[in-house]
């Protein structure tokens, strides 16, 4: 909130703030799916949100302020709006940085078409998640929203064919995971079977708690089945 007052006094903000002090347009012109995958249309509709989250917020507080409010007060009672303007904020904010990243990263050109397609799965997945953020002011409409849907769809084609080798890129090992559907080799029915026959209530063909509580039930309950 001292970042918005500063903003709106006329300081240029630099760093994770300088979003406030910008001149972000007021309407998308994102008009095709390729302008989807332009990386300036994506942050600036990302900026649009946060400025109009923080500046929703900063206004809600400077109400309850008006009202004679403690300062404290105002913050609580303005807690609904600054939670969603930290939200925007700390959103913008991941978006920007795994954009600039990849960008900066020294990864040969073949990796680096890969993780910039998974930058924009990842923004572009925030856009539709949180559709009411950037319809709400009408920043974009529901005929572009339409695009950024059938964009991810064909992120998500085009991703699939690198998503082992992406989670491989962890470098979990199967001791870590400890997991049969997760295993390195691939064997998951065979390994699947041998877990299944070494978990303790599997040694035996009929379980203890058969023949204790469920047949003597059966039995007591036969007749009036």
């Amino acid at each position: 909130m001292k970042c918005m007052t500063r903003a709106s006094n006329g300081e240029k903000l630099h760093g994770a703030c300088s979003y406030m002090s910008e001149r972000v347009p007021s309407r998308s012109q994102a008009s095709s799916l390729e302008h989807f995958l332009n990386n300036n249309f994506i942050i600036q509709a990302y900026k649009h949100r946060a400025y109009r989250m923080a500046t929703a917020a900063a206004m809600s507080v400077q109400e309850q302020l008006k009202k004679d409010k403690p300062h404290h007060e105002a913050w609580n009672n303005s807690h609904f709006h600054l939670l969603k303007a930290s939200e925007a904020h700390c959103h913008l904010y991941i978006v920007n940085n795994f954009y600039e990243y990849v960008m900066e990263s020294d990864t040969p050109p073949s990796v680096k078409d890969v993780t910039l397609t998974l930058f924009h799965l990842y923004a572009l997945h925030g856009i539709s998640s949180k559709k009411g953020d950037f319809l709400h002011d009408g920043y974009f409409n529901g005929n572009q929203i339409d695009l950024v849907e059938k964009q991810i769809i064909q992120l998500i084609a085009k991703l699939r064919p690198n998503c082992l080798a992406l989670v491989d890129a962890f470098d979990f090992s199967d001791t870590i995971l400890d997991s049969v559907l997760g295993r390195y080799d691939g064997n998951v029915y065979e390994n699947l079977y041998k877990w299944a026959k070494s978990c303790p209530m599997n040694k035996k063909e009929v379980p203890d708690a058969y023949g204790k509580y469920i047949k003597p039930f059966l039995m007591e309950n036969r007749s009036k089945l």
